[in-house]
C-alpha cells in the first residue's frame, strides 16, 4: 500500500506487530488533515477509517503529549464526517473502477463501508456481479457484512457454486481452530446443507485441492452448519491419498525413524543412538531381562528401561506443546477439534510401539506373556502388598487371533476403571454394584484417591509469564549486548548475569511486567534475580502442562503461593488431564476428530479386516494397559505408603 506519502495505515488488530509502524504515518495525516478537503480518493478515505479504528482501541505512540492527543483525538473524530460526505455522493455507476483501484489491504475496508453507509442498497444486482468477476474480488470479504449477504444472497450463492474454492472457507470457518477470535460470516440462507455438499465434492474432485483442507473434511466430524457425510470424507481421504502419493513421488521432505533391538553384547541395561538421518536407535540389554525375570521388576522395566513414565508417574507418550517447533505449531490447518500432534510425537508413539512388540517376543522365550504380568498385578500383587480386594483381569488365550485379543483387552479396560472407581468411592468392590451399572465410563470421570493429585496451569496472567520465561519467541530472550544466544529468557538466566539497563525500551515493559507480578526482581545494583522455586515449577507446567503435587515437597510451599497468585489450580483423578486427552486421542472420538478410535471399533466391530492392523492395535492397547497398572499402582502407594513400606 505505498503511496507518494509513504505507507498507508492498515489497521489489523490490537496485538497485531505492525501497530507501531505506523504511528509516525498516522501522525503525519492527522497533522496534515483539512477535514473540509474535497476527497475523490477511495484508499484515502478508507485510510481515515482506518485511523479511527487505533483511536478507538486506544493504540497511540508513547510520545505523544496528552495536549497532543487530546488534539489528535478530536480531529479523527471529525473524519467520520468526511468518510459520510464521500459516501453519501458516491457515484454509484463508478463503483466497479472503484473497486478495482481499491489496495487489496483495503477491500474488507471498502465492503464494510459500503455496508456501513448503506451504499449497497444502490448497487444493481448486475453491478454486484460484474465485481465477483474482477480478479480481486474475495469472497470472504463480503461474507462480513450481514445486510451484503442478504440483499446479494443469490449471486452469491451462485459464485459458490461455479467456484469450488470457496469451499475453503465454509471449511476454515467451522472446522479450522484459530488461535485468535475471527470476524463472524454471513452464509446466505439459500446456502442449503444439500448446495454445501455439492460444493465442498467440487472442491474434493477439482484438480489442485489443498491437501490440509481434504484432511481436515475426512478427519472432522459434522456441525450444526456443515454436514459432512461419510461418503464424502471417504472421497476426500481418497483424494488426499492420491495427492500425498503424488507429491511425495519424488521422496521431497525428510525422513525421520525409530529402530529397537535387544542384544546380549552391551552390559549396560541400555544405549541411545542417533545419526544424521533422524533415526533414532535404542539398544536394550536382553541379559537384563533374562537376568530378572520376576514380574515387579518386569513391570518396573516399563518406567525404568522403556521410559513410560517419567518419576512423576506422568505419561511420557502424551502429546506436548513444548516439544513441538514454531513451525509445527503453525504450519498447515488444524482442526477445531484435532489433538494437536508433531515429529516428536509421532516419534515417541514408534519408539513405543516397538518397545511392547521387542519386549513381548523376549519374554516370550521364557514363556512369560505381558497379560500374564498385567492379571498377576490386579489379581494378586494388590491384595498381598494393599490388602485390596475385588480386582480381576480377564486376559486372552494365547492361541487366539489378535482380533479376538483387541476385544476382550477392549472390555477389559472398561471392567478395571469401573473397579476402581467403585472402591475410590466406597473403599471395597461390590461386584453386584459393578453388575447393575450400565452407564458408560469416561477417562476424565475416573476419580484419585488422593486429594489435590494434579496442579495444572491457570488464567491469563500464567500464558504471559510462561510465554515470556520459556519461550523461544518471548520478546525478552535475546539480548543485543550479549555475546551469546539463548532459546528462552529461562536459558538467558541461567548463563549470564542479567542486569536491567540491558534490555531494549521495547523490552522493559515485559520486564517490568514480570517483577510487578513477583516472578522476578531487581538488586541494588539493577541485576535480575529470579524467583527459582516458582520459576522451576512455571518451568515444569510449561513443558508438561501438569505437575504431580505429592512428589514436589520441597516446593509445595511454593506452589500454595502460585496458587493464591491465581497462577495455578489444584483437581484430582487418576488420570491428569494431559494423559485424558491422548487417551481419548487412542479410544475413541468424543473429544478428538482425528483420534484413532481404537476401542470403539472394537466394541462397535467396525475395526479393519486385517490381521496385521488388529495386531498393530493390540499392542496400543497392552501399551495403555500397563499404563493403566501403573497409575493404579501410583495410587496405592500415594494413599497407603505404609503398608507399601
Amino acid at each position: 500500500m505505498d503511496t507518494k506519502d509513504g505507507l498507508r495505515v492498515k489497521y489489523y488488530s490490537t496485538n497485531d506487530l505492525s501497530c507501531g509502524f505506523y504511528l509516525k504515518r498516522i501522525e503525519d495525516v492527522v497533522c496534515d488533515s483539512v477535514i473540509e478537503k474535497k476527497r475523490v480518493d477511495i484508499n484515502e478515505i478508507i485510510e481515515l477509517y482506518n485511523i479511527q479504528q487505533f483511536f478507538q482501541n486506544r493504540i497511540y505512540s508513547i510520545h505523544w503529549t496528552k495536549q497532543q492527543l487530546k488534539d489528535y483525538s478530536e480531529i479523527v473524530s471529525n473524519f467520520s464526517k468526511a468518510i459520510g460526505i464521500f459516501f453519501s455522493k458516491i457515484n454509484i455507476d463508478k463503483i466497479e473502477s472503484m473497486f478495482d483501484a481499491i489496495y487489496y489491504d483495503y477491500r474488507d475496508d471498502f465492503w464494510k463501508l459500503i455496508e456501513k453507509y448503506k451504499v449497497y442498497e444502490k448497487i444493481s444486482v448486475e453491478q454486484f456481479r460484474n465485481i465477483t468477476l474482477n480478479k480481486h474480488f474475495l469472497l470472504k470479504d463480503v461474507l462480513k457484512c450481514k445486510n451484503l449477504v442478504k440483499k446479494f444472497s443469490g449471486e452469491i450463492v451462485t459464485y459458490m457454486e461455479k467456484n469450488p474454492f470457496c469451499a475453503e472457507i465454509m471449511l476454515s470457518y467451522y472446522l479450522e481452530k484459530h488461535d485468535r477470535n475471527i470476524e463472524s460470516l454471513y452464509f446466505p440462507v439459500e446456502l442449503s446443507n444439500e448446495k454445501k455438499t455439492l460444493i465442498l465434492d467440487k472442491y474434493i474432485t477439482s484438480n489442485s485441492p489443498n491437501t490440509n483442507y481434504l484432511k481436515l473434511v475426512f478427519e472432522s466430524n459434522s456441525t450444526n452448519n456443515l454436514c459432512l457425510t461419510d461418503r464424502l470424507k471417504l472421497k476426500a481421504k481418497r483424494k488426499y491419498d492420491e495427492e500425498i502419493e503424488t507429491l511425495f513421488k519424488e521422496r521431497t521432505g525428510f525422513e525421520y525413524g525409530v529402530q529397537v533391538s535387544f542384544s546380549n553384547k552391551i552390559d549396560e541395561e541400555f544405549k541411545f543412538e542417533t545419526d544424521n538421518k533422524r533415526i533414532l536407535s535404542v539398544l536394550y540389554s536382553a541379559k537384563w531381562i533374562k537376568e530378572n525375570l520376576d514380574y515387579p521388576t518386569l513391570l518396573n522395566n516399563f518406567i525404568y528401561l522403556f521410559g513410560y513414565t517419567d518419576m512423576q508417574c506422568r505419561s511420557l507418550h502424551v502429546s506436548r506443546k513444548s516439544q513441538m517447533s514454531v513451525i509445527e505449531k503453525n504450519l498447515g490447518i488444524k482442526g477445531r477439534k484435532e489433538y494437536t500432534t508433531g515429529i516428536v510425537f509421532q516419534q515417541i508413539q514408534m519408539l513405543a510401539e516397538l518397545q511392547t512388540i521387542g519386549y513381548c517376543n523376549e519374554l516370550e522365550k521364557y514363556n512369560i506373556y505381558l497379560e500374564d504380568i498385567i492379571e498377576w498385578f490386579f489379581c494378586d500383587y494388590l491384595e498381598e502388598e494393599f490388602s485390596v480386594k475385588g480386582f480381576s483381569f480377564n486376559k486372552s488365550s494365547r492361541s487366539v487371533s489378535y482380533l479376538e485379543k483387541c476385544r476382550n483387552i477392549a472390555a477389559e479396560f472398561d471392567n478395571l476403571l469401573k473397579r476402581f472407581k467403585i472402591y475410590c468411592e466406597d473403599v471395597e468392590i461390590d461386584d453386584e454394584l459393578l453388575h447393575i451399572s450400565t452407564e458408560h465410563i469416561f477417562i476424565k470421570d475416573i476419580p484419585s484417591m488422593v486429594s489435590n493429585k494434579y496442579i495444572y496451569p491457570y488464567g491469563n496472567d500464567y500464558q504471559t509469564i510462561s510465554n515470556l520465561l520459556f519461550s523461544d519467541q518471548s520478546i525478552i530472550h535475546y539480548l543485543p549486548k550479549l555475546p551469546n544466544n539463548y532459546d528462552s529468557f529461562y536459558c538467558l538466566l541461567g548463563k549470564e548475569n542479567v542486569y536491567y539497563d540491558m534490555f531494549e525500551d521495547y523490552q522493559i515493559p515485559s520486564i517490568d511486567w514480570l517483577i510487578e507480578h513477583n516472578i522476578i526482581k531487581i538488586d541494588d545494583k539493577k541485576r535480575i534475580i529470579p524467583d527459582l522455586g516458582k520459576i522451576l515449577i512455571l518451568n515444569e507446567l510449561y513443558q508438561h502442562d501438569v505437575v504431580c503435587f505429592s512428589y514436589m515437597k520441597k516446593y509445595q510451599s511454593v506452589i500454595l503461593e502460585l496458587n493464591k497468585m491465581g497462577l495455578v489450580e489444584f483437581s484430582s483423578s487418576l488420570f491428569s488431564r494431559p494423559e485424558q486427552d491422548y487417551y481419548n486421542y487412542l479410544f475413541n472420538k468424543s473429544e478428538f476428530d482425528n483420534g484413532l478410535d481404537i476401542r470403539n471399533r472394537y466394541t462397535h466391530g467396525t475395526q479393519i479386516v486385517d490381521e496385521n492392523k488388529n495386531k498393530q492395535d493390540y499392542f496400543i492397547f497392552l501399551r495403555i494397559m500397563i499404563l493403566i497398572v501403573i497409575k493404579i499402582n501410583e495410587e496405592f502407594c500415594l494413599k497407603y505408603p505404609k503398608k507399601k513400606d
